[in-house]
């Protein structure tokens, strides 16, 4: 698209209102960039190099054109409104930031995530936006805390059983916002994929053998070889996601019976017919489930659980190694 889009911003200065952590003018700047816009006309002052603007796209070219009106037939955008909200003082501002942020949550996430997670995820994402926090930095304090979960387990108690129960699903929380802020501010990096798939499954892992080690007996067992064949089954997905150049993302991989073309929202969202089949095995899922079954004093069928993705995943996996269609 050559023809340069028109910004209109009105008199409010709510283009330059912060939402979230960047302004409303460079939201509507990078929602035009999707649409494959290549240069904007706006109606305005230059911002100061640290007033976020200037963190568009590359690609985008900006024209600074203060008191202008648009060309006969030229496309124009508000470039102070978010989600058909316009900004013109501090009760719209913050009825734009909500939108924004309520237009974070994956279309594809599981039914834990849907139901309770991002109540509370949004809610400690939307303080943390306003701070240097990088995603990635969640992600690392996300794996420290999981580990200390998994330790608080290995102490043997019921108490300490909860209270590993409850800091897993804490961090279930944290895995969320992590990707809602990279989402928020445009901070996606392959690296950040990466890390934010392998710490969850080491984290989520080491907790199902720590439980095992924690019952005792054969459960220990059980535990432990849940957690092995989970890792296992993991890193051959990794293999063929780095060979196949298929980015970080957990939700990249395709079994050899799903279509590569298929979008996360066809094999793990609604649409897909096994949405709840499934759901068993995302961690959204089983992590609550966790949490539940420590806090009733059942730690035995979290490793039954464990165990059970576990052998079924590397089955898959197996199964794929056989008969995945080479790539193209």
């Amino acid at each position: 698209m050559s023809e340069a889009v028109f910004i209109d911003v009105g008199d409010a200065e709510g283009h330059r209102a912060i939402l979230g952590g960047l302004t409303t003018l460079e939201r509507v700047i990078r929602r035009l960039g999707k649409e494959g816009v290549t240069k904007v006309v706006v109606a305005a002052k230059p911002f100061d190099l640290d007033e976020g603007v200037t963190r568009v796209p590359h690609g985008i070219a900006i024209e600074w054109a203060p008191d202008t009106k648009p060309a006969m037939g030229q496309r124009v955008v508000r470039g102070d409104e978010i989600a058909g909200v316009r900004v013109v003082d501090h009760k719209t501002r913050r009825e734009a930031e909500w939108a924004v942020f309520q237009s974070l949550p994956k279309t594809h996430q599981g039914p834990t995530d849907a139901l309770i997670n991002q109540h509370l995820s949004l809610r400690i994402t939307r303080p943390l936006c306003h701070t240097r926090i990088h995603p990635n930095h969640i992600t690392i304090a996300s794996l420290f805390w999981g580990l200390a979960a998994c330790w608080f387990v290995l102490q043997e108690t019921w108490t300490s059983l909860a209270i590993g129960g409850l800091m897993m699903q804490f961090h279930n929380i944290l895995d969320s916002c992590d990707g809602e802020m990279a989402r928020l501010r445009f901070q996606f990096t392959r690296s950040g994929a990466w890390l934010d798939n392998i710490f969850d499954e080491i984290v989520d892992d080491t907790f199902i053998a720590c439980v095992g080690i924690a019952v005792g007996g054969p459960w220990m067992w059980v535990g432990i070889a849940g957690g092995a064949a989970r890792f296992l089954s993991v890193a051959m997905q990794w293999e063929e996601m780095i060979r196949r150049d298929k980015g970080g993302s957990a939700y990249a991989f395709r079994y050899w019976f799903e279509s590569e073309e298929a979008s996360a929202d066809d094999v793990y969202g609604k649409r897909s017919a096994l949405y709840y089949v499934r759901a068993l095995g995302r961690r959204d899922t089983f992590v609550f489930g966790f949490c539940v079954l420590l806090l009733c004093r059942v730690p035995f069928v979290v490793t039954i659980w464990g165990a059970a993705t576990g052998a079924i995943n590397f089955s898959l996996m197996l199964a794929h190694v056989v008969l995945r269609k080479p790539p193209t």
